[in-house]
């Protein structure tokens, strides 16, 4: 909603959990009433779908996001876990739906002796990428919250890079 309300984007927001779908269906309807949205039209350039992510993804089409946030699905019981494949098969399919030149927020859970690199979190976008046929360079690595001690929420930005129009 923020980023409708304050750049002139069309944006497609998908939420699986039903009580947050709701929270932010009574948030978008708000939107069009609010005095302080920047951007005009904004209820009109956001859209709201119920779903798992990964299966709303399967149906769009490929090369039609310049930016995608993301946060890497939690896959256990416990905050900061590594699950079982660290996201691969979000990215998988989150990917192929940049256009060259997009950019990701991933969101994703780091030891604090990671930062600022956060080496395991790169080397696993670089692997899903190359293993696409895709390139991505790091534009910023930001720490954004902490879950437990020593352990934190991160965000690495990263440019998409469609090898086919280098």
């Amino acid at each position: 909603m923020q980023i409708a309300g304050r750049t002139e984007a069309t944006v497609l927001a998908v939420e699986l959990n039903p009580v947050a779908y709701q929270c932010a269906q009574r948030g978008h309807r708000m939107l069009s009433k609010n005095k302080t949205v920047k951007c005009q039209g904004a209820a009109d350039r956001l859209k709201f779908v119920q779903g798992d992510a990964l299966e709303i993804m399967s149906q769009l089409e490929h090369k039609s996001f310049d930016r995608i946030l993301a946060p890497r699905p939690k896959e256990g019981n416990m905050d900061g876990d590594l699950g079982t494949d660290g996201g691969v098969e979000f990215l998988k399919a989150l990917l192929p739906l940049m256009k060259h030149q997009g950019e990701c927020h991933w969101y994703d859970f780091a030891a604090d002796w990671e930062l600022p690199q956060c080496d395991r979190t790169r080397k696993t976008i670089d692997g899903v990428c190359k293993e696409l046929g895709l390139e991505m360079e790091v534009i910023h690595v930001a720490k954004v919250g902490s879950i437990a001690k020593r352990q934190m929420r991160v965000c690495m930005d990263f440019r998409v890079i469609v090898k086919e129009q280098r």
